[in-house]
C-alpha cells in the first residue's frame, strides 16, 4: 500500500482554465518568459557531456553559479514551468521545447541511469546529489504528468541509480543536503513511484533529533541547523517529511510539520507572506530585515511555503487557514516577484527598492516561480467524490473528475464581488466557499458550506476589503518610532516615495478614515491631508522608491 493516511480531498491535475483577471496574466506572462529561453543554450553542456556539437553558450550571470556550477539545472527550471503550464493549456511551441529537453537528456543518459551531464566524480561535488537531482527531477516528473511517458521513464532510471549511489552514506551532510530528501519523497508519490524512494528518505536523510527539536517548538531547529548552512530550503525538507506522514502513518511527521508551520508564522514570516529566513546573512528569532542589504522573502522560500501548505489542505480541507496562507503569497510574493513576461525577483525587499536579480533568468528562483505560475490552477479548486471546495476566487472555468462543472467571476483583487455557477454535475453535492481571513474583522477564516448543490445554482458574495495596520517589530525598528504596514483586503500596499524610512501621518487602528481608493486605479490609495504620498499594491511596483514600513506620525 502506497499511502497508510489518504487525503480528505484530490488536486485538479487538468480541466481548468484562467478566463482572465490577475491570475490570468500571471499566467500568461510565464508562458512568455519560458518561450524566451534558447535551447542551444539550456542543453549547451549536455552536448558538451556526450562530445556533440555545442551551439552557444550556457546561461550565466555574475559568475554563472547556477548553469556553470550545477550543470543542468536550467534543464529542470524549463521542464517544471513549462510543463506544469501545459497542465492546463496546450501551446505546441512550448510542448515542442519541452519535448526536445526530454529527448537530449534521454540522450544524454547512461545506461545505468544517471543523466546528469557531468561526471560521476563531479557528481560528488556542490549541490549536485541534493539540488541538481531535484530540480531534474522535478522537471522530469512535471513532464510526465504533462503526457510525456519517455519523462516518467527517465526520472524512475535516475532515482533508481541514486537509491543504490556510493553518495549515499554522507549525501544529507553536503551543501544544504536535507533538500535532497523531496526528490525521493516526490518520486515515491508520483505514478513510478517505489518502496526503495522512501525507504532511501527514510535511511539517508531522516534527522530524528531535528524531528524532535521542531515539536519541542525550537526556532534553533530553523536558524541553526548544522547542515552545512541554515536556510528556507529547510522548509522542502518538512515537505519530505509530510509524504514520509502519509508513507508511513506516523503521526510524528505530521506532529513536526505543524509545529514548524506554527514556528515560521509566528517568528519568521513578513507581513504579505513573504519568509524572512534565507541564507548567508545573521538570523535570529524576530529579526524581520527590510533593508536591501540583507536576504530575505526570497522567492524559492515561497515555493516551498505554498507547497507546503497544499499539502495541508489536502488533508485537513476543513481548515481555510492554509489557504489564507497561499492566496497571500500568491499575491504578494509571486505577483510582486514577476517582471512582466521577462523574468522573476530573486528576493523581495520590502524597503528602498526590488531586487536586480531578475535579469538573470537561470536561478533558483526563477526556476521555481516559474513552476509556481504554471501551477496557479490548480490552488483554485479541490474535490472529493460529493464535495467541491472553491479555495482562491479568480476568473476561471472548472470540470472537475467528480463530474463538477463550475465557473467562477471575479474582478478579484481589485474588488470583492465573486459569482459562482453551477454548470453541470452527476449528481447533487456539497459546495465549501471560502471566506477568507482579510474579510473577517477577527481574522479568522472559514468556509461556507452548500449542501445539495445542483446544476444551474448560482451563488453570489461580495467580500469586504477591510483595511488593517501592521506594526513592524524586528531588527531594524527605529528607537522612538513607530513603523507600520498597510494591508488592504489581500493586497500588501506599500508609501512610495524615498530615502527611506519615509514619514507619513495614519491612524493605523482606524486606517479606512485615512485611505481611499484612486479612481479608476484599484491598486493605489490616496492618503487624506498628504499630497506628498501616494499608496500603491506591492504586486504593482516595479523599479520605484518605497517603503513597505514608514514611520508613522500619529494624529
Amino acid at each position: 500500500m502506497k499511502f497508510r493516511v489518504s487525503n480528505r480531498v484530490s488536486q485538479p491535475m487538468s480541466g481548468v482554465s484562467l478566463t482572465g483577471g490577475v491570475f490570468q496574466r500571471m499566467f500568461e506572462n510565464n508562458i512568455g518568459f519560458l518561450k524566451g529561453f534558447d535551447l542551444d543554450r539550456i542543453l549547451y553542456w549536455y552536448r558538451v557531456h556526450k562530445g556533440k556539437k555545442s551551439p552557444g553558450v550556457p546561461y550565466a550571470f555574475g559568475d554563472g553559479h547556477f548553469e556553470n556550477n550545477l550543470k543542468g539545472q536550467t534543464a529542470g527550471e524549463f521542464l517544471m514551468g513549462a510543463c506544469t503550464s501545459l497542465l492546463w493549456k496546450e501551446d505546441k511551441a512550448l510542448r515542442d521545447m519541452a519535448d526536445a529537453i526530454v529527448d537530449e537528456i534521454a540522450q544524454c543518459k547512461d545506461d545505468d541511469g544517471f543523466l546528469i551531464p557531468i561526471t560521476r566524480d563531479e557528481f560528488k561535488t556542490r549541490e549536485y546529489p541534493n539540488y541538481t537531482r531535484a530540480w531534474i527531477t522535478f522537471g522530469l516528473l512535471d513532464a510526465g504528468f504533462a503526457g510525456n511517458e519517455k519523462a516518467f521513464s527517465l526520472a524512475r532510471g535516475m532515482s533508481d541509480w541514486f537509491n543504490r549511489s556510493e553518495v549515499l552514506p554522507y549525501v544529507k551532510d553536503m551543501n544544504l543536503g536535507f533538500q535532497g530528501i523531496l526528490a525521493c519523497t516526490r518520486v515515491y508519490t508520483s505514478p513510478i513511484g517505489k518502496k526503495e524512494d522512501i525507504d532511501t528518505a527514510l535511511m539517508y536523510y531522516k534527522e530524528d533529533w531535528w524531528l524532535d527539536q521542531l515539536i519541542k517548538g525550537d526556532h534553533r531547529a530553523i536558524y541553526e541547523h548544522p547542515g552545512n548552512h541554515p536556510h528556507s530550503t529547510l522548509l522542502t525538507t518538512l515537505e519530505g517529511y509530510h509524504d514520509i506522514f502519509r508513507a508511513t502513518g506516523d503521526p510524528k511527521y505530521l506532529t513536526a510539520v505543524k509545529s514548524a508551520l506554527h514556528m515560521y508564522e509566528d517568528k519568521w514570516q513578513h507581513v504579505g507572506g513573504g519568509i524572512s529566513m534565507c541564507e548567508n546573512d545573521r538570523y535570529f528569532p524576530g529579526c524581520n530585515w527590510l533593508s536591501p542589504n540583507h536576504n530575505y522573502n526570497e522567492l524559492c522560500s515561497t515555493n516551498f511555503w505554498v507547497l507546503l501548505n497544499q499539502r495541508m489542505h489536502l488533508l485537513e480541507p476543513d481548515n481555510a487557514h492554509y489557504m489564507d496562507e497561499i492566496e497571500s503569497s500568491l499575491y504578494n510574493v509571486l505577483l510582486a516577484s514577476q517582471v512582466s513576461d521577462r523574468g522573476y525577483h530573486y528576493l523581495n525587499f520590502l524597503e528602498k527598492h526590488k531586487d536586480m536579480r531578475w535579469l538573470d533568468r537561470a536561478t533558483c528562483c526563477a526556476s521555481l516561480g516559474t513552476r509556481l505560475a504554471g501551477l496557479l490552477p490548480q490552488f483554485l479548486y479541490s474535490y472529493a467524490e460529493d464535495e467541491v471546495y472553491i479555495n482562491l476566487y479568480a476568473q476561471s472555468e472548472a470540470a472537475l473528475e467528480n463530474g463538477v462543472k463550475l465557473s467562477v467571476h471575479t474582478d478579484m483583487p481589485e474588488n470583492g464581488r465573486v459569482l459562482v455557477k453551477i454548470h453541470n454535475c452527476d449528481r447533487p453535492f456539497t459546495l465549501y466557499l471560502r471566506h477568507p481571513r482579510w474579510a473577517c474583522e477577527d481574522g479568522k477564516s472559514f468556509y461556507i458550506k452548500k449542501e445539495n448543490v445542483r446544476a444551474g445554482d448560482i451563488f453570489e458574495m461580495e467580500f469586504p476589503f477591510i483595511m488593517k495596520g501592521v506594526k513592524y517589530t524586528g531588527a531594524e525598528q527605529i528607537y522612538g518610532k513607530e513603523r507600520w504596514a498597510l494591508m488592504r483586503g489581500p493586497m500588501l500596499f506599500a508609501c512610495m516615495g524615498a530615502p527611506a524610512p519615509l514619514t507619513v501621518t495614519w491612524d493605523p487602528e482606524n486606517p479606512e478614515m485615512w485611505f481611499e481608493p484612486v479612481k479608476g486605479k484599484w491598486d493605489r490609495l490616496s492618503l487624506r491631508g498628504d499630497e506628498m504620498h501616494e499608496y500603491r499594491a506591492y504586486a504593482s511596483i516595479e523599479d520605484e522608491p518605497f517603503s513597505v514600513y514608514p514611520v508613522l506620525l500619529r494624529p
